[in-house]
């Protein structure tokens, strides 16, 4: 505040004085520059000061008054300059006296409080900004919601940031009203994640859907349920194929499942195998592909997928990731399988975890469409089209989602 006096009577002169406040943010709750700024409202009393007896100002009372009409022609104007207030800024007629004087009498309190609160809020942030800092001094439902998105796994500056913007956006009583909080802060996390994106059909037009993923992840079992869904429940064509060759049992499980739901089975255990499978898929509504987990050391396997895929040509690539694993391995994971350019996100085993921090936290950063979770092994069953918001509210409440 101190620096913004100077500022506003270096441009109005010394007798400027500041009237009031306002912050305003640049950024979202993301945004890693995202930044707070002060809008001020200055004003200048121009009423004549220190005059002598003879109603003429003196010389000591001049120094640095902004020139006047008197000044200009040597006497008393003929018309007196009115002094034209900021908007919303109170004047002598509304107060019978002075502006300055009678101000605080004319503006309401609880304004008064709701500008302190910003400033003192765009402080705060700002510091915040410079070093992650605690979340001590909070109110008392804002840091148990921290609380509980660290206690699930989300990631601490993602944290750090969301709470601070919950309390920019939040005034007075709402930041005491759980209600309000988790439905603000469920409306910022649905903000900086992607869409929900399940499987699409095209009419007339064959889907060929790859699912990549780590060893373990639950492709195999995600695909029969899948499969299931789209042959049983929907009455569409489908078709499966595998070219997790080399895992024990990989094609056994899944010829199992294809027999008892049946429909057709291939196998391809070379990316030149694939012209010759074309045929089929070209007849089906919907191919589900299986591939096999991969390491990140393992770079000619990945290389061979990525040849098999350039062949396969699918319209969409699903990262498949249990909720179980870390931020950090995620990341490795998306890291890992770049090169396939998976283009939506699917989560498995939520039914072995009620902590879905890291879940979220990737979703955030990666900013991909999601598509479907699963929690169970149950075939048919046990997976759902994901629901963000569903998945938010119940860790923001710390509440286990049940699933439907």
């Amino acid at each position: 505040m101190t620096e913004a006096l100077a500022k506003v009577r270096e441009e109005l002169g010394p007798d400027a004085i500041i009237m009031g406040t306002r912050s305003t943010r640049k950024g979202g709750v993301f945004d890693l520059i995202n930044r707070s700024e002060i809008e001020v409202t200055a004003a200048v009393d121009d009423r004549p000061t220190a005059r002598g007896a003879s109603g003429m100002s003196t010389p000591d009372a001049d120094r640095g008054r902004p020139m006047t009409p008197r000044d200009v022609s040597g006497g008393i104007s003929s018309s007196r300059p009115v002094y034209q207030p900021p908007r919303n800024v109170v004047t002598p007629a509304d107060t019978g006296g002075s502006p300055i004087k009678n101000l605080g009498q004319q503006v309401k309190i609880d304004t008064m409080m709701d500008e302190i609160r910003e400033l003192k809020r765009s402080l705060r942030d700002l510091s915040g900004l410079a070093s992650p800092g605690d979340m001590e001094g909070l109110p008392r439902e804002l840091s148990t919601v921290f609380k509980r998105v660290r206690e699930a796994g989300m990631d601490e500056r993602i944290a750090k940031r969301f709470i601070r913007q919950l309390l920019h956006e939040l005034n007075g009583s709402e930041l005491t009203d759980h209600d309000r909080i988790v439905e603000r802060g469920t409306a910022l996390l649905l903000e900086g994640m992607g869409d929900v994106a399940p499987i699409q059909l095209r009419q007339d037009q064959p889907r060929v859907v790859t699912f990549i993923g780590p060893t373990g992840s639950g492709k195999t079992t995600t695909i029969a349920k899948l499969a299931t869904e789209y042959a049983l429940n929907m009455d569409k064509k489908v078709s499966v194929l595998t070219i997790d060759t080399k895992r024990v049992d990989a094609v056994g499980q899944l010829k199992a499942y294809c027999r008892i739901i049946n429909i057709p089975l291939y196998i391809a255990y070379s990316p030149d195998e694939i012209p010759g499978i074309m045929p089929g898929i070209m007849e089906s509504d919907l191919t589900l592909v299986d591939t096999p987990g991969s390491g990140p050391m393992d770079r000619q396997q990945m290389l061979d997928m990525v040849d098999f895929l350039q062949k396969l040509m699918p319209q969409e690539v699903h990262l498949v990731m249990s909720v179980t694993t870390s931020l950090r391995e995620m990341q490795r994971i998306a890291d890992n399988f770049g090169m396939l350019k998976p283009n939506r996100v699917l989560f498995t085993k939520l039914d072995e975890t009620e902590h879905y921090g890291a879940m979220l936290s990737y979703a955030l950063i990666a900013h991909k469409a999601l598509s479907y979770i699963t929690f169970g092994q149950d075939v048919p069953g046990d997976f759902a089209v994901i629901d963000p918001k569903k998945l938010i509210e119940g860790t923001l409440s710390a509440k286990q989602v049940a699933q439907e």
